[in-house]
């Protein structure tokens, strides 16, 4: 019986963290070798890592200072014994038969990498449904799946998939970025063929009202800058999907432009300076781009001249 290797990164999680584990050992699945790494937790989640782990042989605990989110799951992955490895964020819960339905879709063929679906969940319990494009069991090619990443409509979460331990031989996540996500997973397809699809609903996201996912913060710095090397990496494994790829990174680039709070749209921020320059160089070679929206292009054609005075109004629009 294959078994799977689950990894929890967690940094003080303490509130959450009961919920998240629970909902990993109760899998119907049970040939599990659950890794919860604790990244230098300062509140009571090390112990209770360690009760669990007192409980429970499946569970490994990996006591680490703290490097963040990528660095918590790289070093899961070096201690990983499992066929198959997945991820689960340590205030988030997953259904009863995730991994079961996963790895089914991975025995159906020599697939390397299978994707369920997933709702996104308030503090309030209230449940927000993806809005991904696949509803039912099938699957897709590499390319396709890269072109769904650069267009914004597939699902670039780690953690909604499983994976062939042997896919990470050479590949590890971007220490020190967030938004790591898509560029290990873009990583990733350049080794693989397709990629399985459950049509089920089986990992619950959980939306706290102060994450790195909401508002401005290095996830949005990072966003853009990782988007530049998204643009390459598409590019350079699949050059027909050039157009879609350089949509990607102007699009990210006029998100963040966007999102900028107006004090620092200034000279002394390179981020910002840097981004006004990519926009200028890059959207009138793209003007003819089938995949950006004509708000799209509006909207980049204001911030080649008016950068801050186009965040300006939508920011008072959006207020």
């Amino acid at each position: 019986m294959r078994k799977i290797s689950v990894i929890v990164p967690i940094y003080n999680m303490d509130k959450y963290l009961s919920r998240c584990i629970d909902s990993i050992l109760a899998q119907t699945y049970a040939n599990l070798q659950i890794i919860l790494v604790n990244d230098g937790s300062t509140d009571s989640s090390p112990q209770l890592c360690d009760q669990y782990a007192d409980e429970d042989d499946r569970i490994v605990v990996v006591h680490k200072s703290n490097g963040g989110l990528s660095s918590a799951r790289n070093a899961g992955i070096d201690v990983a014994i499992g066929d198959y490895v997945g991820f689960v964020d340590s205030d988030d819960y997953i259904a009863p038969d995730m991994y079961e339905q996963l790895i089914q879709r991975m025995g159906s063929s020599d697939a390397e990498i299978s994707n369920v679906m997933y709702v996104r969940v308030d503090e309030k319990a209230v449940e927000s449904p993806s809005k991904v494009p696949h509803f039912r069991d099938e699957e897709i090619s590499s390319p396709d799946f890269a072109k769904e990443l650069m267009l914004h409509l597939g699902d670039v979460s780690v953690c909604t998939k499983l994976f062939s331990r042997a896919l990470f031989k050479d590949v590890r996540f971007c220490e020190n970025k967030l938004n790591e996500d898509l560029l290990f997973i873009l990583e990733l397809l350049s080794k693989i063929k397709v990629i399985h699809f459950v049509g089920k609903v089986g990992y619950y996201y959980f939306s706290r009202s102060g994450s790195i996912s909401n508002g401005y913060g290095k996830a949005v710095e990072d966003m853009v800058e990782n988007s530049v090397v998204a643009m390459e990496l598409v590019k350079g494994q699949f050059p027909h999907l050039a157009e879609a790829a350089e949509r990607f990174a102007l699009y990210q680039h006029m998100a963040y432009l966007l999102l900028l709070p107006q004090e620092l749209a200034k000279k002394g921020n390179a981020i910002y300076l840097n981004a006004v320059r990519f926009v200028r160089k890059n959207f009138l070679k793209n003007i003819g781009n089938r995949y950006l929206s004509p708000k799209n292009k509006l909207v980049l054609f204001l911030q080649i001249f008016l950068p801050r005075t186009t965040g300006r109004i939508f920011r008072t629009l959006k207020n």
